[in-house]
């Protein structure tokens, strides 16, 4: 599954937002990059050396209770906004 994430770094918080609406809309990660749904990544993390892509992945992990390496960012490693994949 495919989706899209605004990270804002150096926040007071770690947290991740829009997981529990992409579940409750039966969001089925199928279209290609075609409406695709947005969430939002809070992080502590500052964005040097790849630092807050590692507390994305960390982030992501947890939230969707899967392990670190099903994970990747496929666009935007040096940008605030991300395509992210998650192996099923």
């Amino acid at each position: 599954m495919k989706f899209s994430c605004k990270v804002i770094t150096r926040s007071s918080k770690n947290e991740v937002l829009g997981i529990e609406k992409l579940s409750r809309l039966g969001f089925d990660f199928v279209h290609k990059d075609q409406d695709m749904p947005e969430i939002r990544i809070y992080t502590k993390a500052v964005p040097i050396d790849g630092k807050a892509n590692k507390e994305v992945i960390n982030l992501l992990s947890e939230a969707l209770g899967i392990a670190k390496s099903k994970i990747r960012i496929l666009k935007g490693e040096t940008s605030n906004k991300k395509i992210i994949e998650v192996d099923d």
